[in-house]
């Protein structure tokens, strides 16, 4: 059986050089992050800023991550359009990580849309920062007092996600809190759900966000 490919030290240092914003970060995620990526899987990346980039930079940054496929033969996946995937400011960030992309389906399993007019709304640009915060990947470099922050407040709101979706009143234990992100009770996990494909690292998450858990303010929907 032929092991599965380490991700290439120069593939992950090019990364993070493309970062545009040195107040921001860098982050792999996916396949790469948890070593099962097949040899042409695509990277999955998310960069941060304070400010965000205008449409010349935003083009910029996705064509050098596109270069970046490529020069190491790389497939692309553009399901998710780069305009929303690739690059977050940091009060999209914080947005994401106090759990702004749920406010409009507070305390319901969130639906999930495998459809463009979907994944391009900014609704799923803060779950899927969300995610990426709450699942595995690789610092690649930047602000580290930032990332370090943010993936704590994210943290304790998957304890705070977790309580609004279980049926009683109270902190959930650790298998309520896991088994309400993992799957929706229609039996929808993974991408059709809350995104997350790991469960170890699930439970080390909520392990940790039920133990410093501050409750995250109930979002409110939009008006």
């Amino acid at each position: 059986m032929t092991p599965t490919p380490t991700p290439a030290p120069t593939l992950l240092l090019e990364a993070a050089d493309l970062l545009p914003d040195p107040d921001g970060y860098a982050l792999a995620y996916g396949s790469h992050a948890t070593n099962t990526h097949q040899p042409t899987s695509d990277l999955d990346l998310l960069y941060t800023g304070r400010h965000p980039l205008d449409d010349a930079g935003l083009t910029a940054l996705t064509a050098a991550v596109v270069a970046l496929h490529h020069r190491h033969g790389l497939d692309l996946d553009e399901e998710v359009p780069y305009a929303v995937k690739l690059y977050a400011t940091s009060d999209q960030t914080d947005r994401a990580a106090a759990l702004a992309g749920f406010q409009t389906c507070w305390g319901t399993p969130p639906p999930t849309v495998r459809k463009t007019w979907f994944l391009s709304t900014d609704t799923f640009r803060l779950r899927l920062v969300f995610n990426v915060l709450t699942s595995p990947h690789v610092f690649l470099g930047g602000n580290i007092t930032a990332y370090h922050r943010q993936v704590r407040t994210a943290e304790r709101s998957a304890a705070t996600l977790a309580q609004s979706l279980t049926t009683h009143h109270g902190p959930p234990t650790l298998q309520e809190a896991w088994t309400a992100l993992w799957q929706a009770p229609d039996g929808r996990t993974g991408k059709d759900y809350l995104g997350y494909l790991v469960p170890p690292h699930l439970l080390s998450v909520l392990n940790r966000g039920l133990t410093d858990h501050h409750p995250t303010p109930t979002p409110q929907p939009s008006r």
